[in-house]
């Protein structure tokens, strides 16, 4: 069992409608995509927690995960450097989102699942800045403010890519759960909004194709948020290992579903807050994931593997 010599962890919900002491969290996010918490941050709220292990998962890059594991050393805290990677099931063009664990970027940038994210993060880097353009040329204010290009692309500086957080941010400057940023947020990105748009995602089974083909481990993320639960199946025959059963929008009904589908399929079981910190709904670290006796040897063997990872 991973620990970092601290005792006492906080009871918290693991996303089964009850109290249970939540020992990791695999499934968070960080200033490198769409996260406001660097990896410092997550840490130290991390050991406030009491966790034993933590998994950084930014979406849709490789690129930034040795700086994530150098910086976990530094720190001496147990992280898991991961990926999220959004795609889509080409049967119900539901979006389907696959975390990639025990990954390393290739030293030409060309792997199988690099070159999938690479073209992904280009085409959201290239929707936000004309949803951010547009929204400038249209004169949109917020009390009193309009919003900066130069802005923008500060508050991404960090990121290797430019989401719609880092638009609402330099526009209003609220944390994502006040009702005045949600109104905005809606008026802007969704339905007749003029900023509403979306892109061209890959196929799931593609995504853990490469996500094996680079030597990664394939996990399910939230079937029950995005009722990805047909594909499970095609993603298993694919090279799929593991679910992710615990998570904020689960329902008890989704966590016994999804641990159904592990016995079935041979799958191991994850779990996580999601946390985005003021970009993302209010979910502090820890409030969702695995308890020690959820922890299974497949999930031991990810940090074990991860200290080899530069």
């Amino acid at each position: 069992m991973l620990r970092d010599g601290r005792e006492g962890r906080r009871a918290v919900n693991s996303g089964t409608g009850t109290r249970a002491s939540v020992c990791m969290d695999l499934h968070m996010h960080s200033t490198f995509s769409d996260g406001s918490q660097t990896v410092d941050e997550l840490v130290r709220e991390a050991r406030g927690a009491g966790l034993s292990g933590i998994g950084i998962t930014d979406h849709d890059a490789l690129s930034h995960l040795s700086r994530v594991r150098a910086r976990a050393r530094e720190l001496g805290f147990p992280v898991l450097a991961g990926v999220e990677v959004t795609a889509c099931d080409p049967a119900t063009c539901r979006k389907v989102h696959l975390l990639g664990y025990s990954l390393k970027a290739t030293s030409d940038g060309l792997g199988p699942l690099e070159r999938i994210v690479d073209e992904t993060r280009a085409r959201r880097v290239a929707t936000s800045l004309w949803q951010a353009w547009t929204i400038r040329r249209a004169g949109v204010s917020f009390e009193g403010r309009v919003l900066s290009l130069d802005r923008v692309a500060d508050v991404a500086r960090e990121s290797t890519g430019v989401y719609k957080q880092h638009v609402m941010e330099a526009l209003c400057r609220l944390p994502y759960v006040d009702e005045r940023y949600q109104k905005l947020y809606r008026s802007l990105f969704k339905g007749s909004g003029i900023a509403a748009r979306d892109i061209v995602y890959p196929s799931c089974v593609e995504v853990v194709q490469a996500i094996r083909e680079q030597g990664g481990v394939a996990v399910l993320a939230h079937p029950g948020q995005l009722d990805s639960w047909g594909v499970v199946p095609s993603l298993v025959v694919a090279g799929l290992q593991g679910i992710e059963a615990h998570h904020p929008d689960h329902t008890v009904r989704d966590v016994e579903r999804a641990r159904t589908l592990a016995r079935e399929h041979g799958l191991f079981v994850t779990g996580g807050s999601d946390a985005h910190g003021r970009y993302g709904a209010d979910r502090a670290i820890g409030s969702c994931g695995l308890r020690e006796e959820e922890v299974d040897e497949r999930v031991a063997e990810l940090f074990s593997v991860e200290k080899e990872l530069r």
